[in-house]
């Protein structure tokens, strides 16, 4: 992320080149962002795997709130270790944006967004899918139990899924993180239209 910072800094990008820079960026990056931000990642990753067990080991009574919980911890994750970033100087700091500008590249925004959305949604498919087995197994043995019926599942299998759910929240940190560098130069793109353009406005009154 260091060697391109003057590049980021200097640069107007279109949502697909914010993107597809930004993937690059973190590829060729990873190693520093793995040393910087690994600690953080094991607190993502076993404060998920208790949120996946709430419903999957306890009660599915308790899936909205695993739900929303997860969320929450997702949005807390990025936001960390985007300071964590910016603190060990991986990434600049950028000036703040006025509301105004975020709504006239309204459009970058969404493309950026929808677009990093579905990458992780398809990573995390293809990281996450013994966890989701795992989860299925124990919901429906929890729902069995709730209608009555003997559990299914052998006693080691809650502690089987504790490994795997954690094991998997390690994975999940680092494909969310795959955000933060196609926004990181979407922003810093708009903040260098909006320069340009009140310079261009200056120059002409």
């Amino acid at each position: 992320m260091e060697t391109e910072k003057k590049e980021i800094e200097m640069k107007v990008r279109s949502s697909q080149a914010c993107i597809r820079d930004g993937y690059q960026m973190y590829s060729s990056n990873f190693r520093k962002l793995f040393r910087t931000t690994w600690w953080l990642a094991i607190g993502f990753a076993l404060v998920q795997a208790v949120i996946s067990a709430l419903p999957a080991l306890l009660s599915p009574t308790l899936l909205l709130p695993a739900l929303i919980l997860s969320a929450v911890v997702v949005i807390a994750w990025l936001a960390l270790t985007n300071w964590q970033l910016k603190k060990r100087q991986l990434l600049k700091p950028l000036p703040p944006l006025k509301m105004s500008s975020w709504m006239q590249h309204l459009g970058k925004v969404f493309i950026v967004s929808i677009a990093c959305l579905l990458i992780v949604m398809v990573l995390t498919m293809l990281t996450s899918l013994p966890m989701y087995i795992l989860m299925v197994a124990n919901l429906q043995s929890q729902v069995g139990i709730m209608n009555g019926d003997p559990t299914g599942m052998p006693e080691h299998i809650k502690w089987l899924s504790m490994a795997v759910f954690t094991i998997a929240g390690f994975i999940q940190a680092y494909v969310w993180l795959t955000i933060i560098p196609p926004f990181y130069l979407m922003k810093a793109s708009m903040g260098i239209q909006d320069k340009e353009k009140a310079d261009f406005n200056n120059t002409t009154i």
